[in-house]
């Protein structure tokens, strides 16, 4: 018996879907929405990183206050030829102590460890947990593609990546902006804004790279979490071993993590006190080790296809 509708109550679509040009955002919105929803994890990785960057604030502020011949009043108020004096020596040393340029790599570096951590926490299982929970079937019955699902996650852990990557150091580099007298810093130094946005964006991309990756071909959050750390902690001491047996400083960019500090010191512009590795060689093993993730995380998307 053929089974028919009731067009009078159920009338039959004719029309075509059309796929939007932005299906990975929506996947990525849930993807950090759930990722979200653990709080404890969240505060506590953005706590210390909060604190640093208002003492670092601070410290900036302080800088520009006393080469404007300022006491902060956080460093109390006095009058009379006493406290002028105290200022005169304070704003001429100031300079001399403190450069904004010079400590942002110290900082970016400090926060970026940070970042690391917020990274791994929160981008290890995306792609694990789906493929144990079997979400990628759901995923590929609909209209997506393997990149908008690559897209998607690496969007996720982006995210997460830029709030220790890019945001402190932006909220520096504002500090200092309306700090500075006369808008010094945006004049003069306006170059360190797009360095740090050009680090932050490099070191995210890059540890993304990395997380995705061990999520890819780990079975669990928990193993993907264990493998990222173990390859930044295994590559940092053979590429220490290795330059230590053969007098070769140069192979230390072999690790990941001693490559993008003696990347971020160049894009700062930071010759004395840089790390003695070659520059070009820091390079090649920062893009040969997101182009050799990337190409795991293709392989394996496309096995989970396969499966679906």
């Amino acid at each position: 018996m053929k089974a028919v509708a009731n067009v009078e109550i159920y009338r039959p679509w004719r029309g075509t879907a059309r796929l939007g040009r932005l299906r990975w955002w929506q996947l990525a919105r849930a993807n950090i929405k759930t990722a979200g929803k653990r709080k404890l994890p969240l505060f506590l990785l953005l706590a210390p990183l909060g604190i640093a960057t208002v003492i670092f604030a601070f410290v900036v502020y302080t800088r520009f206050a006393l080469e404007a011949g300022e006491t902060p009043a956080a460093l109390g108020s006095a009058h009379g030829a006493t406290s002028a004096l105290r200022t005169t020596l304070m704003a001429g040393a100031a300079h001399q102590m403190i450069q904004v340029r010079g400590m942002m790599i110290a900082f970016n570096i400090a926060t970026n460890i940070f970042s690391l951590l917020l990274m791994a926490w929160f981008g290890s299982g995306l792609i694990a947990e789906d493929r144990r929970l079997g979400a990628h079937l759901l995923y590929f019955a609909r209209p997506i593609t393997k990149l908008d699902y690559l897209l998607a996650k690496l969007c996720t852990v982006t995210f997460y990546g830029a709030l220790g990557a890019l945001l402190p150091g932006l909220l520096i580099c504002l500090v200092a902006t309306f700090a500075s007298p006369e808008w010094s810093f945006l004049t003069d130094e306006s170059d360190v804004i797009f360095r740090t946005i050009a680090f932050g964006c490099l070191w995210t991309l890059l540890i993304s790279s990395l997380v995705l990756c061990a999520s890819s071909l780990a079975s669990r959050r928990t193993f993907a979490l264990i493998g990222v750390f173990a390859w930044i902690l295994m590559t940092g001491a053979l590429s220490g071993i290795l330059a230590q047996a053969h007098g070769n400083q140069d192979l230390r960019a072999i690790s990941p993590l001693f490559a993008s500090t003696r990347i971020g010191a160049s894009l700062f512009g930071i010759e004395d006190g840089a790390p003695p590795w070659s520059l070009s060689w820091s390079w090649i093993s920062v893009c040969a080790t997101i182009a050799i993730c990337w190409i795991v995380i293709a392989w394996r998307v496309r096995k989970l296809e396969v499966v679906a």
